[in-house]
């Protein structure tokens, strides 16, 4: 009998490592096992087959104890059945691991699909590498299922229930709630990570994963860039008898300046703030969402706004009052030029027309940031680097021009002399 080891497995979504249990507790028996924990890549020691001890990562202690407990217990249950002679198979084994770990409700019954569900909810919303915001999406998944199935299907679901007949079922059901297609894309692929999630677990044979399943299709969403004009606008707007539009207004522009996600620039300290030997101020930081190092230049608007904080932004409030607030100022900046925009519902064509000022929202920085710098002939690829986009696709998708700026451009290049 070998000593069981720990491997890790890459997860393309998130920069981390899923560690296994692997085991040869019998001749020609090998388990592999999920054992539930993620460690950052750079801090797992493949050697050691533990996290490593880095002050940077001070869940090291609890990760490594738990693989500690899970070792120990694994061993000896390979002994008790050994010394019992009872016949151990790899899914008595993982019944008992379940147990061990307090997962002996997703075994048997075919009608567990939401105590699994909230159960992967508690997992994820405990691991560091997953945000507040994904958690948040997987409760709204979580909660519209079960109104669908207590008000429609009046039953509990079991996994056998998911097939291309139910998501397009439960899309329709969706659409006819008013939601529009992002949102219920959104809704359904998140439905479709938790059950192939399942199905790497092993924990529901009678779920058939089927690629086609995904009924809503995602559409670009309707957004909006400011131009430099429009940031010098609000950059030069008098907020100086009204400190709470005043406080909102320079947070956005950090946004605008930097690319920075809400999560990031509202979190910016003195430390952020580096200068080289020929006094180049630039933002150095690790960002919350992808966990990637960005090296930010710091730009002269963005460092009057700074310097009247010393380096140290202001106050973050909640998401849904800043862009309450935002739209303020930019009426007050004078940002009202007629934007239409257009969205699908239910695939039919809405085409609404807004003053500008009423399509600001936090996200809007963000896009400013890299429309302004790609308009500006940054290198894609370092603009990429900051806004997290892993393809040039996706960036392009990002980037908000209008056809005609496109055209002016390029309108220089020898081609069109």
């Amino acid at each position: 009998m070998r000593k069981p080891r720990f491997a890790p497995k890459p997860d393309t979504r998130f920069p981390h490592f899923q560690i296994y249990l692997q085991y040869t507790y019998s001749k020609g028996k090998l388990l592999r096992y999920y054992t539930g924990v993620t460690v950052p890549t750079e801090f797992w020691d493949k050697e050691k087959e533990r996290a490593k001890q880095d002050r940077k990562f001070p869940a090291y202690a609890e990760i490594n104890a738990q693989l500690n407990r899970i070792e120990t217990e694994a061993e000896q249950i390979a002994l008790r059945n050994q010394y019992n002679k009872s016949g151990l198979t790899n899914e008595i084994f993982k019944k008992e691991l379940d147990a061990f770990l307090g997962k002996r409700e997703v075994v048997d019954e075919s009608t567990t699909f939401f105590r699994y569900f909230k159960r992967f909810i508690e997992e994820r919303a405990g691991n560091p590498n997953y945000s507040k915001g994904s958690i948040k999406v997987y409760v709204s998944t979580y909660n519209h299922l079960k109104a669908y199935a207590d008000s429609v299907l009046r039953r509990d679901l079991s996994f056998a229930d998911f097939n291309h007949a139910f998501f397009s079922n439960f899309s329709n059901h969706l659409f006819g709630k008013g939601f529009g297609n992002n949102y219920v894309h959104k809704l359904t692929s998140t439905l479709k990570t938790i059950l192939r999630e399942s199905d790497r677990r092993e924990v529901a044979p009678e779920l058939k994963v089927r690629d086609g399943w995904l009924v809503a299709r995602r559409e670009e969403p309707p957004a909006i860039y400011l131009t430099e004009d429009d940031l010098a606008r609000l950059f030069h707007v008098d907020l100086s008898g009204n400190p709470r539009l005043c406080r909102v207004r320079d947070l956005f522009l950090i946004g605008c300046y930097t690319g920075l996600r809400f999560s990031d620039f509202t979190e910016l300290q003195p430390g952020n703030f580096k200068k080289t030997a020929e006094g180049k101020e630039f933002i150095e930081m690790m960002t919350r969402k992808t966990g990637i190092k960005v090296t930010i230049p710091v730009k002269s608007e963005l460092r009057e706004i700074l310097a009247a904080y010393d380096y140290k932004p202001p106050k973050a409030i909640s998401n849904q009052n800043f862009n309450e607030y935002l739209k303020e100022v930019g009426e007050l900046a004078g940002l009202i030029e007629p934007t239409m925009l257009t969205r699908f519902r239910n695939g039919k064509r809405i085409d609404q027309t807004f003053p500008k000022y009423e399509l600001m929202t936090t996200h809007t920085a963000r896009r400013s940031f890299a429309t302004n710098a790609y308009k500006a002939g940054v290198p894609v690829k370092y603009i990429m680097s900051v806004t997290g986009h892993k393809t040039e696709r996706e960036f392009y998708k990002y980037v908000r021009i209008r056809p005609d700026e496109h055209a002016l451009l390029v309108s220089d290049n020898p081609f069109f002399k």
